[in-house]
């Protein structure tokens, strides 16, 4: 019986929440457009929820050409070299744009080995004189899950998730949830904020009040591996509303492994270069705000910027390549998304996923 390695790479506007029994992580993905407002005054880009795939081979749903799709992610190029490209980085697989969503995967066959729990890689992170260490080291380091920003850290105890964005009909402040039910999450990269490996600190937008103790590298990609025995992995979509939802039948390709991008972005073209010493305050952060029980007024919410708090822990010198091995970080679909980690959209701006627990 076949085997196979299913990864799933997560980048955007998000919230990673785990279910109180550890048996479930639902990604919320958040909606923003520009009706949404932030507290400088400006309006939020508009961002695209997107689920695209690259596999062996796909039945189903399984668009390789949507011109929507293809001009928002190639915004360069003309629209049929834009599907030319698109369709080139999907190959085997499909692209959705996903809204009022909820995603899950099974098993292709029903005779397919069930699909293994879920984990997550904690544990992984050093520590020293009982403090949690301010960046990675190593690679493995790395991959703990505790670099995806932690709200709770961020704004403390009095911040609650609303519990009805997990309700069968969410608040509008959700565009879509993708349920993990399987395999492993993990910390697939750091922000990379120049050469080395460096923390972030949260403040105020406008600079007043004071910054939050919590300082730490954090994660611009989160990633989930699902070890899967038998034919493929269905990946099936049900709608907030109750209409009818697509699904779509993946098998693994020659190397016997296939990927999933899991996006939430606004429209980019990437730089050319990876490095970036200085990127922009992370002020869509303050939508993550949204779905607490009570959210704090938008003046008060605090966003990433570049740099340890002032305070903080000394680190050492380390190198960001280094804790990002080509070996252990190379995606062929990102890569043909332009989306290669460390030269991403989001390494101009710090606008990581966040995690929050109910």
């Amino acid at each position: 019986m076949t085997s196979f390695i299913l990864k799933i790479l997560f980048s955007g506007l998000m919230v990673f929440t785990p279910s109180q029994d550890g048996k479930e992580m639902t990604v919320l993905l958040l909606a923003a457009d520009h009706s949404h407002h932030l507290s400088d005054g400006s309006a939020l880009q508009r961002h695209k929820p997107l689920f695209i795939a690259r596999a062996g081979s796909c039945s189903g749903d399984c668009p390789t050409r949507d011109g929507e799709i293809a001009q928002f992610v190639y915004a360069d190029q003309p629209l049929s070299t834009a599907q030319d490209s698109l369709e080139a980085a999907v190959s085997g697989g499909g692209a959705w744009t996903i809204s009022g969503s909820d995603i899950s995967f099974v098993k292709a066959g029903s005779n397919d080995p069930d699909l293994p729990s879920l984990s997550v890689t904690s544990n992984a992170r050093t520590s020293s004189n009982g403090q949690p260490s301010l960046i990675p080291s190593t690679s493995s380091e790395r991959k703990d899950i505790s670099w995806i920003a932690d709200l709770k850290q961020v704004c403390g105890s009095g911040c609650t998730l609303d519990s009805s964005v997990l309700a069968s009909q969410p608040p509008a402040t959700v565009v879509a949830r993708l349920h993990l039910r399987s395999g492993n999450v993990f910390t697939y990269s750091v922000t990379r904020i120049g050469s080395n490996v460096t923390p972030v600190h949260f403040g105020r937008l406008d600079g007043s009040g004071s910054v939050s103790p919590y300082s730490q590298a954090i994660a611009s990609w989160a990633g989930a591996e699902i070890e899967v025995s038998g034919s493929g992995i269905e990946i099936t979509e049900s709608k907030f509303n109750g209409d009818p939802g697509r699904s779509m039948t993946l098998t693994p390709d020659a190397n016997n492994s296939m990927e999933i991008a899991v996006l939430n972005l606004p429209p980019f073209v990437p730089p050319a270069s990876g490095l970036n010493d200085a990127p922009q305050v992370g002020k869509h952060f303050e939508m993550y705000y949204d779905l607490l029980q009570d959210p704090p007024a938008k003046e008060t919410r605090l966003v990433p910027f570049a740099g340890a708090a002032s305070g903080a822990p000394s680190y050492p010198e380390v190198g960001w390549s280094d804790v990002h091995p080509t070996s252990g970080v190379w995606s062929p679909l990102l890569s043909g998304l332009r989306l290669d980690i460390g030269r991403s959209a989001y390494e101009r701006v710090l606008c990581p996923p966040a995690y929050l627990e109910p």
